[in-house]
């Protein structure tokens, strides 16, 4: 999984459901624009408003519409290690290539192991582990690294820490470059990424240019991938003063795009003032726009 691996947002109809209808049609959209892969379940698709019975369904319905198109990471982050469990083997026997799983607050060394070994158990032959902070560093590279040696099917970190560069490359040459690392929220760091050796980049939307950015990088053209990725600098400016703004825009940007019926988010995602909708429609047409011109 070398490139751009969209993180899936959940479209809702508008009596709230889960719309598998638009699921499906996002499924194809990432699909035909030539991702790497795709992330269902995880924050962009409002993970912590979901049930327990509303993941597994979203898991089923998605690994059978992909089909084995290609590579599906579920995750299975929650706020206990039963529903981590339950949500590891649910994509186990729905067929998943891939299960990703958040850090659980206030574990580490043994205990640490011990829970991720637990989930890995459960699960389909890959693991994704999500390295998430909002406010420090992240995990300790000692954890890490030992997650990395004790558990085998540890293949994959997703770092979204504060400073995410450095630890990239220290990630890096401390497993030889044998760990799969993406980044997620930092992807306004995504060339200086590129450079240090990341393998895969996991937002939400716009896969068209992002994917464009990544491989004018692949072809060597460096200038060209940093020309096209400052023109979407003003879009990420709005969009990561928060993450739920990030996810309100994406949902209303994939009503533009005619892959969901509705924009609705579930609580506490507010919706958008006067203000903010003003904003957010100047930007969506201009990623409409320069998808066109890519197209």
């Amino acid at each position: 999984m070398r490139g751009i691996i969209p993180s899936l947002h959940t479209p809702f109809c508008r009596d709230n459901k889960v719309d598998i209808l638009s699921l499906q049609k996002l499924i194809d959209h990432t699909i035909v624009s030539g991702c790497a892969g795709m992330l269902v379940g995880a924050v962009a698709g409002e993970n912590a408003s979901l049930s327990l019975d509303e993941k597994e369904i979203i898991i089923n319905a998605c690994v059978q519409h992909n089909n084995n198109r290609l590579p599906l990471i579920v995750s299975c982050s929650a706020n206990n290690q039963y529903d981590r469990i339950t949500l590891s083997r649910a994509a186990k026997v729905a067929g998943a290539d891939w299960i990703l799983c958040q850090t659980p607050n206030n574990l580490n060394g043994n205990e640490l192991t011990e829970c991720f070994n637990e989930i890995a158990d459960a699960g389909p032959s890959n693991l994704m582990i999500q390295d998430l902070s909002w406010t420090d560093n992240g995990m300790n590279d000692e954890d890490i690294l030992l997650l990395f040696e004790n558990i085998k099917k540890f293949k994959g970190l997703k770092i979204e820490v504060l400073n995410s560069g450095p630890k990239y490359s220290r990630i890096l040459k401390a497993t030889d470059h044998k760990l799969h690392l993406s980044g997620g929220w930092a992807i306004m760091g995504m060339i200086e990424a590129l450079n240090r050796g990341v393998h895969a980049f996991i937002p939400s939307t716009m896969e068209v240019i992002y994917n464009q950015i990544y491989n004018l990088f692949t072809e060597k053209k460096i200038n060209k991938a940093r020309d096209l990725f400052s023109t979407i600098l003003p879009v990420l400016s709005f969009t990561h003063q928060h993450i739920d703004i990030a996810i309100k825009f994406s949902k209303m940007l994939r009503v533009r795009e005619e892959i969901f019926i509705t924009d609705l988010c579930r609580s506490p995602i507010s919706e958008f003032d006067i203000y903010q909708l003003e904003e957010a429609d100047i930007h969506i047409e201009k990623v409409i726009s320069l998808q066109n011109n890519i197209n």
